[in-house]
């Protein structure tokens, strides 16, 4: 009887734990900027196509090489130097598929933003 207790408000533990997890997930997207599925598609594409354009030379990165014992060549650091460049160029992308306005130009209740799709991949 004591056992069945103790199993049953254990069960209930585990459901209130999950439930508050739930709930701080809730909690965490709460002050999170909204847009649509739209609005997320576009950038995503725009952010893949700024990375697949950027070319990648052997003068962007940093590294040092080492050789084994057994003759094997072993990379043991490397740094990409161009990450502000490539950043910008992710930006500049961005910069020309959305239209950026002011805060204070939004409505109060605007829930979603929505982007005009005529301009866009004109």
């Amino acid at each position: 009887m004591l056992e069945a207790t103790i199993n049953g408000l254990q069960e209930r533990v585990d459901e209130i734990t999950k439930e508050l997890q739930l709930k701080k997930a809730v909690l965490e997207d709460v002050s999170k900027p909204t847009m649509t599925e739209n609005v997320y598609s576009l950038l995503e594409d725009t952010i893949r196509g700024a990375i697949d354009n950027i070319s990648f030379s052997e003068s962007d990165f940093e590294y040092e090489m080492s050789m084994e014992y057994d003759n094997k060549i072993e990379l043991n650091y490397l740094n990409f130097n161009e990450q502000d460049s490539m950043v910008d160029d992710i930006i500049r992308c961005i910069d020309k598929e959305f239209r950026v306005i002011e805060n204070d130009d939004l409505p109060l209740n605007s829930g979603d933003i929505e982007v005009e799709q005529a301009a866009v991949h004109a």
